[in-house]
């Protein structure tokens, strides 16, 4: 049981170290109470055939841990997995395939393979990143991993117990200078016309086409059908999301609108030199309207059908 617990939280900590770059933060779970902290979760640089590139990452531990920390680093590849779908799952990351874009793997030299801090201070991991001469253009990525070790007893070489082991990595998206190709597909770019809820969600799916990584931009703006005051916009500070060579991204963003009317909603994004501008008249209408319109038509439809069969009467009386 313990050991499934312990490979629970190993692949939990590189989740969260990963792609999207959230806090690399971690709490033994052995009564210890160590915390460790790696800045920063993820590295974006440039680099140059034939020149080295001097860089590192930090390790820290928290003020209210009760001990130390020990750990041990290495370096691991970059590579985005793949669902069963054959989708590209953004949210997970293997360091352990090495694919073309990984080379750079074997371009790092770690300056120290382990170390310790105390309780509340910080320890440097430096780095060199030896550059080939013939180093292909493009993007080229890595991880460099620190596992915490603290919960390891060597029992003075008597056998080893392990309480927990966990890693994070510090994720390099580096650029190697040259003849990079830089090439996007907006594959789609969706607004939905008719809504229950006034949660309105735009989505998109882009694809990269180059090799190197880039920002997709989304902008979306939301207006009153007629009226030109903005109930949403991200125009000055579009979001952004990294797209990996020769990958696909899905993107959706869902903002809260007034409960029920007619608007006016534009989509753009933006990868590379693509741009694709989606407008649509978007209508909200909760359930209970809807049913409560419904139930008035039905009424009127009755109402008539009701007002000529009297009519009809009326008139065949008349007619005797």
């Amino acid at each position: 049981m313990m050991k499934r617990i312990s490979k629970l939280f190993v692949a939990f900590g590189v989740l969260l170290a990963s792609f999207v770059g959230i806090s690399n933060t971690f709490a033994d779970m052995d009564g210890m109470d160590t915390v460790m902290t790696i800045s920063p979760p993820k590295q974006r640089i440039v680099l140059t055939p034939g020149e080295d590139f001097e860089g590192s990452i930090s390790v820290s531990s928290s003020s209210t841990a009760k001990n130390g920390l020990k750990y041990s680093v290495t370096v691991g590849a970059f590579s985005l997995v793949t669902d069963e779908d054959g989708n590209v799952d953004y949210n997970d990351v293997d360091v352990d395939t090495v694919t073309s874009y990984n080379q750079i793997m074997e371009w790092i030299e770690l300056k120290k393979d382990k170390g310790e801090v105390e309780i509340g201070g910080m320890d440097t991991i430096p780095f060199t990143i030896h550059v080939p001469e013939n180093a292909p253009a493009g993007g080229q990525y890595a991880t460099i991993i620190v596992q915490n070790d603290t919960g390891i007893d060597n029992a003075g070489g008597q056998g080893v117990s392990i309480e927990s082991q966990v890693r994070f990595a510090s994720n390099i998206f580096a650029e190697v200078t040259g003849e990079t190709e830089e090439k996007g597909t907006i594959i789609e770019n969706n607004i939905p016309s008719f809504l229950l809820s006034n949660q309105l969600s735009a989505t998109s799916l882009v694809k990269n086409d180059g090799n190197v990584h880039t920002d997709a931009e989304y902008t979306l703006q939301v207006w009153p059908l007629f009226s030109d005051e903005e109930i949403y916009t991200n125009e000055e500070e579009p979001e952004t999301s990294m797209v990996m060579p020769g990958t696909e991204r899905y993107h959706a963003k869902t903002v809260t609108t007034p409960s029920f009317g007619i608007f006016r909603v534009t989509q753009t994004v933006k990868i590379f030199g693509e741009t694709s501008v989606v407008e649509k008249t978007v209508i909200i209408c909760p359930l209970w309207l809807l049913f409560l319109i419904l139930f008035v038509i039905i009424g009127l439809i009755i109402w008539i059908f009701a007002k000529v069969k009297k009519n009809n009467k009326r008139k065949s009386r008349r007619e005797e």
